[in-house]
């Protein structure tokens, strides 16, 4: 278990690094006039509706799909009855993200913040229930081995 935490913190480390590099380097094209002037900080850009209805499904998917691994990785890493703090620790990495794309070449967008916290805190939620189940049947072989006798050992004598 402590091999599993090990290599699931060094994994999420490096996926945070390649997500960090992906999400705030600059981009060849920065739409101009169209991000609010404070990005995710300004309520206006939450307001507006216009917000809401640009941007495509696939986009939106993507930014989804791209925070499931580190979701699944910070809850290997914690542990399942930690799953609160991988869960805040995808809300705060992508609060950071979109704050600190503000002053970049980049595009603060709440449609971003939202898509990206909702894929870290699915990715907990894969990973806590594959762990779940993989506990239970782990649990029933254990039962079923201490009920039938092992090849290895012979059977108790009758009484």
């Amino acid at each position: 278990m402590v091999r599993l935490r090990l290599t699931a913190l060094v994994l999420g480390a490096a996926y945070t690094a390649l997500l960090l590099l992906f999400t705030l380097s600059p981009v060849s094209q920065l739409y101009v006039g169209s991000e609010a002037q404070q990005g995710v900080l300004s309520w206006g850009s939450w307001l507006d509706p216009q917000t809401w209805a640009e941007g495509t499904l696939v986009e939106f998917a993507a930014n989804i799909a791209i925070f499931i691994p580190w979701g699944v990785l910070a809850l290997l890493a914690v542990g399942v009855r930690r799953w609160w703090l991988a869960a805040a620790g995808g809300v705060l990495l992508t609060w950071v993200i979109e704050v600190a794309q503000i002053p970049l070449a980049r595009i603060s967008d709440p449609r971003d913040l939202i898509a990206n916290t909702a894929g870290a805190v699915l990715g907990v939620g894969i990973a806590a229930l594959l762990s779940v189940i993989g506990a239970r049947s782990r649990r029933r072989g254990e039962a079923r081995a201490r009920r039938s006798p092992s090849p290895l050992r012979p059977a108790p004598a009758p009484r």
